[in-house]
């Protein structure tokens, strides 16, 4: 048998849709779509919802800074939300919630996409400049810098 991707790699839109502020936490929240569909803003915040509610607490601690982000992907068949915030100074813990006709869940199986990935990787490299490196203008700088994926059709 051989593998053959049932849907051959497009890029997906993704958008920045601002901050998402939980607990003392402030998040930059995506959303990444089928070419040409809206996000169905209503179904996701549900899964929003489940997602903040793995969020550690207090927010801000000398190892963790209270910033990270949230994607929000509208795929095919399967929504997800990847919640990610930055932690132990250099550490991202990342949690997967999933949805589908039967509602949200956490993550079994499923993880995140390459789409996604191009996100993560994006706020690795704007973390790591902003908050990480000498002169990188802090917390302020990493909110302020918005993934260079983002707002391409």
């Amino acid at each position: 048998m051989t593998f053959r991707p049932a849907h051959p790699h497009a890029p997906r839109p993704i958008r920045f849709r601002g901050l998402v502020e939980h607990l003392g936490f402030r998040l930059k929240r995506y959303t990444v779509t089928l070419p040409g569909a809206a996000l169905d803003e209503p179904i996701f915040s549900g899964g929003r919802g489940l997602a903040l509610s793995a969020l550690p607490e207090p927010a801000v601690t000398p190892e963790r800074p209270g910033v990270g982000f949230v994607i929000e992907h509208q795929g095919r068949g399967l929504d997800h939300v990847v919640l990610a915030w930055w932690d132990r100074e250099d550490e991202l813990p990342v949690r997967v919630i999933v949805g589908d006709d039967a509602g949200w869940r956490p993550a079994r199986e499923e993880s995140f996409s390459v789409f996604d990935l191009e996100v993560m990787a994006a706020e690795r490299d704007a973390y790591v400049a902003a908050v990480l490196a000498p002169g990188g203008g802090g917390v302020e700088r990493y909110l302020a810098t918005v993934a260079a994926v983002a707002g391409r059709p």
